[in-house]
């Protein structure tokens, strides 16, 4: 099927990067990326950190989705981390899919063709989208941790089965940046030939737009003080002297 949005991920660029297959199984095997979606068109979400709040929000959401996707549709979804730190934990508790090790970390620099790693540091704290994002999180009640490197940012992709190349992206611009669910659904719907009910579509748009009504009732969006981000994994607890983030 021929790709509908303006893709500025390279399809060359991410075919033959290396992953290692490596939680539940006795001996680590390394595959190419095209492997993954050689027989069926593939959701591939390119993990921030897996210990990250944000990231895990949007593994639980896609999970919700599940059985659309992958049994209605005839897709599969899995998830790049570029670390392995909590992988078990962010697979176990929030994913329940497929997780693979990208140790050049190749899908990150790839991911919007510049060919080198987008990074956010402190500054994306002074950013207003961070702070949306972060507020939609907390009401979520999905929680993280501070574990590992979160200063690479990530994003999703959808692609399509064989060398089709890539139907969908979205880039992490902010930490807590996630695709929209229902997005994704129609490009996966335009991928497959499967079509989506209303129903399905329209509630997956709720779902986000329900998160972002809470986000603007929160004191964070309003101005209001006295509400701050203690608790949650979204941004070090201490400014690294390295000048790193572990969002």
């Amino acid at each position: 099927m021929q790709t509908t949005q303006n893709i500025a991920t390279k399809y060359n660029d991410i075919k033959d990067i290396s992953l290692v297959d490596f939680l539940g199984v006795e001996t680590e095997q390394t595959l190419p990326a095209h492997q993954i979606w050689k027989d069926k068109p593939t959701i591939v979400i390119v993990i921030r950190r897996p210990g990250c709040q944000f990231c895990r929000e949007e593994a639980k959401i896609f999970h919700e989705n599940r059985q659309t996707i992958e049994e209605a549709m005839g897709m599969k979804m899995v998830c790049i981390v570029h670390e392995k730190e909590g992988s078990d934990i962010f697979q176990n508790e929030s994913w329940h899919g497929q997780v693979y090790f990208d140790p050049e970390k190749g899908f990150y620099k790839g991911l919007g063709g510049g060919g080198h790693l987008r990074t956010g540091g402190w500054e994306q704290l002074i950013k207003p989208s961070f702070w949306l994002n972060f507020v939609r999180n907390k009401r979520s009640g999905v929680k993280g941790n501070f574990e590992g490197d979160g200063s690479i940012l990530g994003g999703l992709l959808v692609v399509n089965a064989g060398n089709g190349g890539i139907a969908y992206e979205h880039i992490e611009k902010v930490w807590g940046d996630i695709a929209h669910a229902d997005k994704v659904l129609e490009a996966c719907s335009r991928v497959s030939g499967v079509p989506l009910s209303k129903e399905t579509v329209a509630k997956a748009q709720e779902d986000h737009d329900a998160l972002h009504q809470k986000m603007q009732q929160s004191s964070h969006a309003t101005g209001e003080t006295g509400a701050e981000p203690s608790g949650g994994a979204c941004a070090p607890a201490a400014a690294p002297a390295s000048g790193s983030s572990s969002a």
